[in-house]
């Protein structure tokens, strides 16, 4: 009986879906515009929607995250965890091998490297802040399985991932405060400033990212976001694998 009540909703569900994919309506002048002014920001339309135009809304989503990384520490820091984490002898129950010893440690730099040409050039290729900080958390991630806390190749405690996380998202924050204070509209991409409202021109060059396009502030917020991503991902592995009851 339950799974053919969860196959009716699961039905109703789908069709409803379905129904509005089908039926959903597109205005055209969204469209147009976004293909209008998008080639004069940045090659990578994506990213110029997400961090330009919707810029705030990926402020909200960016957010989440830190929500995930609260809930984690509620639920395995404070009463579970013993002093700083990073620190303990949680050397792999089982040693590395010759070949993960060889090879972990080049691969973690690979994997740092690839996620920082996906952080920097997140506007020009696909790629940005969330994908280049999760990019790099797997190398962390790698790391510490393959070491542990103690002598893996980071070495950073979790106060300072959290530190780090705070600096990832007051760069997004002070970003946003700055464009709301020239021209009356937060997160307003000064650097690029494709519709003249009276930026000055010496704060244009200082956020205009210095490459062949006029991303402007856009490459600063992937940075910031790589930071907030990478530290929040790290943080939680930090708290879920050093996690003892007492």
């Amino acid at each position: 009986m339950r799974n053919l009540l969860a196959a009716v909703f699961l039905g109703i569900f789908s069709y409803f879906l379905i129904h509005s994919m089908f039926n959903f309506d597109i205005i055209p002048g969204t469209s147009y515009i976004y293909n209008l002014k998008g080639p004069l920001i940045a090659p990578n339309m994506v990213t110029v929607v997400l961090f330009d135009w919707r810029a705030y809304d990926t402020l909200g989503e960016a957010f989440i995250l830190i929500t995930a990384v609260f809930t984690t520490g509620i639920l395995f820091g404070r009463g579970v965890l013993g002093g700083d984490v990073s620190q303990k002898d949680t050397t792999p129950v089982r040693p590395p091998t010759v070949v993960q010893k060889i090879f972990s440690a080049p691969l973690v730099f690979i994997i740092v490297a690839l996620g920082l040409v996906l952080t920097l050039g997140g506007h020009i290729t696909p790629g940005g802040g969330f994908q280049g900080g999760s990019v790099i958390a797997t190398a962390f991630f790698l790391s510490v399985v393959v070491f542990g806390f103690k002598h893996n190749v980071f070495s950073i405690s979790h106060h300072n991932l959290e530190r780090l996380e705070g600096i990832g998202a007051l760069i997004y924050l002070c970003l946003g405060l700055v464009g709301l204070a020239v021209s009356g509209y937060y997160l307003y991409n000064v650097g690029a400033n494709i519709y003249p409202l009276g930026v000055g021109e010496t704060l244009q060059e200082l956020l205009k990212y210095p490459d062949s396009t006029n991303a402007g502030i856009i490459p600063y917020l992937n940075i910031g976001i790589a930071l907030k991503v990478l530290s929040g991902f790290c943080t939680i592995a930090t708290l879920l694998m050093g996690a003892e009851k007492k």
